[in-house]
């Protein structure tokens, strides 16, 4: 009887007729054609392979991990309890009534597009030693398996190896550029090791490049690029990696070597020019990098420390005319026949200026400046679809779908004449955010231009632009509100942009000038101007769904494991959605206070038991216990709502306007105690 596995025929690949002598090597090679990732790892990426080796004991899951996991729960569990209590209060004819889409606010909320697979237990490698000799299969297997790595990496671009490595040449190459500078640096600053370096890049590539993805993570390459893009790409990788000290030194470094080396450009241009020498002008590839380092960097110290964001709001001067320069302003369509590399040239030129210009739209609403980039500025065409950007080589790329060709404009202009984005002409997610992005900043012009009030034409305007932008979202191809898929997180950022513009234009409230500063005093010395309108009940519903979201994951869950899906995005809208219940719930008190709640109207009497569900749900539950009168009640419910974002903002902040929004919150609570 002969020894070993009987032997079977394997049945060519389908694609390209290649034989394999194993089943499970013919499915790893399709793969490769078919770009199918079945794998998936807690981090959220997605993987062509399974792990072979078992994972250890889980004492206390990674903060992705756990926000994941509570979310799939709720999904999985339906109408959990707490569910079912606030869809008492989301009264679906309440949402009839032309204030917003009944869908925007439901309270079933689908955090993930995919459903949870259940992955079998796989065999540990240490199981199989024992005091027996191994079979002769197991060795067989491993060599046939390193073959079949061979194989698989033919045809692919770099297949295995990943943007983040740095080679010894190239760390050499580092080394060398940083000593040409070396006269410029203050003393102690250093490069990281090989190694550490290469665990930042990963850090920023993998997870912080996800929320603003400008840079072609297939094609980069450390040799191939400015060092001080790698610094600045290092710097914020480090800064989420919660090693503050390195992240600091790094952004410094990057932050250097940029300006000093556009200082000695200048000197050889107007050395050329004196002297009658014919100058060229710089290469658009330089001028990309240079621009790619500066978002980084403005990036950086916008929401660090204080004392360096004087360095974003100077860095952006100087960002604003090179974007200009490099043709933020010119038509960019992609040409209908175009190979791989022309077209990353094309998409990573256009997403780098449109990141320019989020930026400057994030400084407009963090910090109450008009935005250094305007919206009738921008004339490239929108950024096409995640799966197409992720590509790792050719093949991958062929096979993703592509999205029709759409200028910024035109998208814009769609949505406020109520035609939208077409079902068969849907955007990419990245493109949904950036229109949501010139929304906004309509807003604010139109607002500023009005001496701070808008006409209620103008503000219907609006509304039906948001309600045209909302179902143009729903419809995309990547619309999904799962902050880890694969589509990127774009879904999440965009609804917190969109609460955020309903607030903004169905509500004046006082501009928080003082972030610029970090000053916590313009958050607790603000005057309240809101009136009683049906404009402002609108923003009040959208302050309350937002508070709700991080109630129904779970106050103490966010807090501790926000930092795998919390953005700048949604610091800045929980800041103004607390401020605004806070002055609406102490404006309902004073109401009562005067005429009894028997002069409060029927939509104001619906939001606060909205606003009373949704504290019900919290460990604040028992305060509402307490017997007194409604206008203390509502006193108190508006100190109960600040200590909820309060919490949320308290634990562990990448960033440290976090931790200043947190403090002010706290201080406001303390104030309202006295």
């Amino acid at each position: 009887m002969p020894r070993g596995r009987p032997k079977t025929v394997i049945a060519p690949c389908q694609h390209c007729n290649k034989q394999f002598k194993r089943a499970e090597h013919l499915k790893r090679h399709e793969r490769t054609h078919t770009n199918e990732k079945p794998f998936l790892c807690n981090c959220g990426q997605r993987f062509t392979r399974q792990l072979s080796h078992p994972s250890g004991p889980c004492i206390s899951p990674p903060p992705a991990e756990l926000v994941r996991t509570s979310m799939i729960q709720d999904v999985d569990m339906g109408r959990s309890d707490i569910i079912c209590d606030l869809d008492l209060n989301w009264d679906p004819i309440y949402m009839s009534q032309d204030i917003l889409p009944a869908t925007l606010f439901d309270t079933y909320f689908p955090f993930v597009d995919t459903q949870p697979t259940t992955l079998p237990p796989q065999t540990s490698n240490f199981s199989r030693f024992s005091s027996r000799l191994p079979p002769l299969d197991d060795i067989e297997n491993d060599a046939e398996d390193d073959a079949e790595d061979e194989d698989l990496a033919e045809g692919t671009t770099s297949a295995n190896a990943v943007p983040w490595s740095v080679t010894v040449a190239a760390y050499e190459r580092l080394n060398f550029e940083v000593q040409n500078y070396s006269e410029a640096l203050p003393g102690g600053c250093s490069l990281p090791s090989r190694s550490t370096l290469t665990r930042l890049l990963e850090k920023y590539l993998v997870c912080v490049h996800e929320y603003l993805p400008f840079i072609h993570p297939a094609t980069f390459s450390v040799e191939q690029r400015d060092v001080e893009l790698s610094l600045a790409m290092a710097a914020l990788g480090s800064l989420y990696r919660f090693e503050h000290p390195k992240s600091y030194e790094l952004y410094f470094m990057a932050k250097i070597m940029l300006l000093e080396k556009i200082r000695r450009e200048n000197l050889q241009f107007m050395s050329n020019f004196l002297s009658g020498q014919s100058h060229s002008i710089l290469d658009e590839r330089n001028d990309l990098g240079k621009i790619q380092t500066f978002i980084l960097l403005i990036e950086f110290a916008s929401w660090a420390d204080k004392k360096i964001l004087p360095d974003a709001l100077s860095m952006s001067s100087q960002l604003a005319m090179l974007v200009r320069q490099n043709g933020i302003s010119d038509s960019d369509e992609m040409p209908q026949y175009v190979d791989w590399f022309s077209w990353v040239a094309v998409e990573e030129r256009r997403r780098t200026l449109l990141a320019a210009y989020v930026l400057f739209n994030l400084h407009s609403i963090a910090f109450d400046i008009p935005p250094l980039i305007l919206n009738h500025e921008v004339g490239v065409f929108l950024p096409g679809y995640s799966e197409q950007w992720k590509a790792m080589n050719i093949t991958q790329w062929r096979h993703a779908p592509r999205q029709v060709e759409r200028q910024f404009q035109q998208g814009l202009r769609s949505l406020f004449d109520g035609t939208g984005i077409p079902r068969d002409a849907s955007v990419s997610s990245f493109s949904n955010y950036l229109l949501i992005h010139g929304l906004l900043q309509q807003i604010y012009i139109d607002r500023h231009g009005c001496a701070g009030s808008l006409q209620p034409d103008t503000i219907k305007s609006f509304e039906r632009a948001l309600r045209t932008w909302q179902l143009s979202w729903e419809i995309t191809y990547e619309s999904t509100l799962d902050p880890l898929s694969p589509k990127g997180p774009f879904g999440l950022s965009s609804a917190a942009l969109l609460r955020l513009a309903y607030i903004r234009l169905n509500s004046n409230l006082d501009p928080y000038r003082g972030l610029l500063s970090r000053d916590l005093g313009s958050i607790t010395n603000r005057s309240s101007n809101l009136s009683r309108s049906p404009h402002v009940d609108r923003a009040i519903l959208h302050a309350a769904h937002a508070l709700s979201i991080p109630v129904r994951v779970g106050i103490m869950v966010m807090s501790s494991t926000k930092t795998s899906i919390w953005s700048i995005e949604h610091s800045l809208c929980s800041l103004e959605c607390a401020l605004l219940l806070n002055d609406w719930l102490e404006m309902m008190s004073t109401s009562v206070r005067a005429c009894g709640p028997e002069g409060l109207r029927k939509v104001e009497r619906r939001l606060l038991g909205i606003i009373t569900g949704i504290i019900k749900e919290t460990c604040l539950a028992k305060t509402l216990d307490v017997l007194e009168d409604d206008s203390s009640r509502f006193h108190r419910m508006a100190t109960m709502v600040l200590k909820l974002w309060t919490q949320i903002f308290k634990g562990s902040n990448v960033l440290e306007i976090d931790n200043i929004i947190g403090a002010g919150l706290q201080l406001l609570v303390d104030t309202n105690l006295d």
